[in-house]
């Protein structure tokens, strides 16, 4: 127990004193009595006396994290800060503690928050831009410091003021200690430096803006460093310099041409001399125009493939979505997100309700719609009767009852390895192939290979009405031998089926067990062969598990993969493989289709010359609508591209495929990213044509009388327009301006109270009328600049000032550079203090109480008393 005044115990010393002389005193008969009536009241006053001294419990628990009051003003440079953040984390991992920071410069935050040990000390400064990094006010962060709860503060800062008096702070109150961090310094006016960082202030979507960097030196000798630029958060520049000493360098960079939006460039020079590694960095910004942004729906992930690798290099944002996997995300999808929605080949199951609800609104106001046919579109997607239906420029038609069944070319890669003996695994493939033979029809292809280290061909691809009988006598000479080695045989089955005239070219692998030489270089060939339209599947017997590799090889390819471990299963799982891979539910399929021009002119692409194809999804040609290309079949000719306009926007239709199934041969055509990209482009909403073109600008800033000068310089003549800007302040507040014009093209705006720190800027140029919003108002992109905190005083210094933190430590109790033993005894702080007055004054009252009662008492006695004598 503890008394927060313990001077007033001497107060019951009277009060005892007074108590015994009135029991003296107090005649002898009544002495009982009045002894119990001076007690209580003793008792009650000594009650009131301890309430006086407050009473109280309290403990003692250990500190949850350690804080540092953290220096960000601007004369903190980079390399200085991360190193007192690297000491104030060394402390406290020490502590087995984290460590939170409370930042301050001109102002100060009044909480601590928490940071990782992969927190940059820059990203700090950025994350805390309102504090005026201007200016440095120690006083103003210990005195916030009464909101935390730590009895003990690290402080981080190189002990130079701006504003404010820290040692009469500390003085005032230094009952809890201060530990300083002390850091090598950066002389603000070193002998090498960036004296020049320029970058336009805009540049276009998916364009490089050259960044010039100028390096100067004043040194004797020549410096060795190494520049660093960013753009954002991709580095764009790192390499090695050269500055001969009394000369500038300077070295350009390209940004990058992925970023848009506002983003800081940040260059910074490192180098190291005999006074030890020193660092300059410098900032200016840089608005990459938004690209628009292109959703696209594939109905499955083999569909998506090479059609969003086309469109991603584009100068869009794509969003690629996979109907069979992404059916929750798309339900967020929203289309006027986006300027242009390309469908590929996904039925109209896989598009969700929300997004066809909008589909029509979306294009009537302007956005683009392209869709790609293949064997899950148009009519056999279920797009007959629905709402996307009446959007596209073809007419839709049912799949049709009889359907002209496509030749098969299938090539059988057999491991024949030793291991192939085991469980009699190579006569189960074999009967497997026999059967394959025996159920293919006389117009087919079949072709067997056989392989251990090298391959065998048991049979070349040949149709099946010649080598029948023939074909199952080659499988059945196949005999187990070496080792495995399946690379040259796939390869051979590529060779084989690639000059087949068949519709559909698929080769199904069987092996025992793993391959010995599993590379990239499997899915190289893999990928040659799917651009000439083979498709290969996997199957793998025994009981030995698949380390994926075989399955990986099964879904590059297009096809499938099995294991069984039942041998007796192969000719079961070879004919479920050749079904599948055969499937006769599309529209128009034959070897080869060619391309030619439509009645109407090519509006959506500007090629004139195509590959063949080898499908398409039958559709026939739609009033008002422009069909573009048709292709030929042995029926005649059917839409192959074909657009309109609804509205404000346009939808194109394309009827064949994007996934090679049947359009292998566009797959390898130099010409493929460019048809792709005319397309999207053509359906791509387009602005006004009396929108204004965009203008080139530039735009200076500086400090003068206290005010922030902004110069802005329009490279265009935009005759009598109103120039207003909205600026954004560091300290996170807006005003607004508006531009005077200095001569033609040169306009300037002042803004009052300057302060260190990063400003923003919208510029608006509008009609006299300042109602209208529409036609002539223009937005220039948002800019920003740096307005450096060494034009109000805040100059990077080579030494900290060691004597102030030595001072503010003392005085309060604390040192400089501490080590974690000096901390270990202050990591417990008390809880909160149990006071106990409200209950003594409770027992105060009760003893009053008690002790009028019984004056009550003795008084009724005594009337008693007397009126019996």
């Amino acid at each position: 127990m503890n008394l927060l005044h313990p001077d007033t115990i001497w107060l019951l010393v009277p009060i005892v004193f007074l108590g015994v002389v009135s029991v003296i005193v107090t005649p002898r008969g009544s002495r009982l009595r009045g002894a119990v009536r001076v007690l209580l009241r003793c008792a009650m006053a000594a009650a009131l006396v301890l309430a006086l001294a407050t009473p109280y419990t309290s403990e003692k628990r250990p500190l949850e994290a350690v804080t540092a009051l953290l220096d960000i003003s601007a004369s903190i440079t980079e390399s200085q800060g991360d190193e007192l953040l690297a000491k104030a984390h060394t402390l406290a991992e020490q502590l087995s503690v984290p460590l939170m920071v409370a930042p301050f410069a001109g102002s100060a935050v009044t909480r601590a928050v928490s940071i990782s040990k992969g927190d940059s000390f820059r990203g700090i400064r950025s994350a805390w831009q309102t504090l005026d990094t201007g200016g440095t006010d120690i006083a103003r962060a210990i005195e916030g410091r009464a909101n935390l709860t730590a009895p003990f503060a690290l402080l981080l800062t190189d002990g130079y003021e701006t504003a404010g008096s820290a040692r009469e702070v500390v003085a005032r109150n230094a009952s809890r200690p201060l530990f300083p961090l002390s850091s090598t310094g950066e002389d603000g006016d070193t002998e090498v430096a960036i004296s020049q960082l320029h970058a336009p202030r805009s540049v276009p979507a998916q364009r490089s803006a050259e960044i010039r960097t100028t390096i100067s030196s004043r040194a004797k000798g020549p410096t060795i460093g190494e520049l660093q630029v960013r753009h954002g958060e991709s580095v764009v520049l790192k390499r090695s310099v050269t500055i001969a000493p009394g000369s500038d360098l300077s070295v350009v960079a390209e940004s990058d041409p992925n970023l848009e939006g506002l983003l800081p460039i940040q260059a910074t020079l490192s180098w190291r001399d005999s006074e030890g590694q020193h660092s300059v960095t410098r900032t200016t910004w840089i608005s990459g125009e938004k690209r628009d942004k292109v959703l696209l729906i594939s109905g499955t992930a083999e569909d998506d493939r090479f059609l969003s690798q086309i469109l991603k290099s584009q100068a869009y944002q794509l969003r690629s979505l996979v109907a069979a996997s992404s059916r929750e995300e798309q339900r967020s999808v929203q289309a006027s997100d986006y300027k242009v929605i390309v469908l590929n080949n996904v039925a109209l199951s896989g598009i969700p309700d929300t997004l066809l609800s909008e589909l029509r609104t979306f294009v009537r106001d302007g956005g683009g719609l392209v869709v790609v046919g293949g064997g899950s579109a148009y009519g056999l997607g279920g797009y007959i009767g629905s709402r996307l239906e009446e959007l596209l420029p073809v007419k839709l038609l049912p799949p049709q009852p009889e359907k002209k069944r496509v030749t098969i070319g299938v090539q059988l890669v057999v491991d024949k390895s030793r291991s192939m003996a085991t469980d009699n695994r190579l006569e189960f493939a074999k009967a497997a192939a026999e059967e394959v033979v025996r159920n293919l029809k006389d117009d087919d292809f079949i072709g067997v290979i056989g392989f251990d280290e090298v391959p065998f061909i048991a049979l070349p691809v040949s149709r099946l009405s010649q080598v029948r009988d023939t074909a199952i006598s080659r499988i059945s000479r196949l005999f187990p031998t070496s080792r495995t080695n399946l690379f040259p045989a796939l390869d051979e089955a590529r060779r084989g089926l690639a000059a087949t005239p068949a519709g559909r070219k698929h080769v199904i692998v069987l092996t025992d067990g793993k391959l010995p030489d599993p590379g990239p270089y499997y899915f190289d060939l893999i990928k040659q062969m799917r651009f000439v339209g083979i498709t290969v599947s996997t199957v793998m017997v025994g009981n030995e598990a698949d380390d994926g590799f075989l399955a990986q090889m099964a879904q590059a390819g297009g096809g499938a993969f099995y294991q069984t471990n039942d041998p007796a299963n192969l000719p079961k799982v070879f004919l479920s493989d050749v079904k599948v891979a055969s499937g006769e539910r599309t529209m128009r399929e034959e070897p080869e289709m060619s391309v030619r021009p439509g009645p109407d002119p090519l509006v959506s692409t500007r090629i004139e010359t195509y590959p063949i194809l080898r499908g398409f999804v039958q559709t026939a040609e739609r009033e008002k609508a422009q069909t573009e290309l048709l292709v030929r079949d042995t029926e005649g000719t059917h839409p192959l591209l074909a657009s309109w306009n609804i509205g404000e926007g346009r939808v194109v239709a394309f009827t064949s495929d994007a996934n090679g199934r049947w359009s292998s041969n566009w797959i390898r055509w130099e010409r493929i990213q460019e048809f792709w990209s005319d397309l999207v482009e053509a359906s791509r909403r387009r602005d006004s044509e009396s929108a204004p073109a965009r203008v080139e600008f530039d735009l200076r800033s500086w400090v003068a009388g206290g005010e922030v000068v902004i110069d802005l310089a329009l490279f265009a003549d935009v005759g009598r327009r109103t120039i207003r800007g909205q600026v954004t302040r560091p300290d996170g507040g807006t005003s607004s301006v508006e531009f005077v014009a200095e001569k033609p093209g040169h306009f300037m705006a002042r803004l009052g109270q300057a302060a260190a720190g990063t400003y923003r800027a919208k510029i608006s140029l509008t009609t006299a009328d300042e109602g209208q919003k529409g036609q002539g108002a223009q937005e220039l992109p948002e800019v920003a600049w740096e307005i450096d905190g060494a034009q109000f005083g805040e100059q990077p210094h080579r030494k900290p000032a060691l004597q102030v933190l030595g001072e503010l430590a003392r005085a309060s109790g604390g040192v400089v550079d501490p080590a974690a033993d000096d901390l270990r005894p202050l990591m417990q702080r008390e809880t909160e203090k149990r006071l106990y007055t409200h209950e003594l004054l409770v027992v105060a009252l009760g003893l009053f109480l008690l002790e009028l009662l019984l004056r009550m008492v003795q008084g009724r006695m005594r009337v008693a008393a007397f009126r019996k004598s």
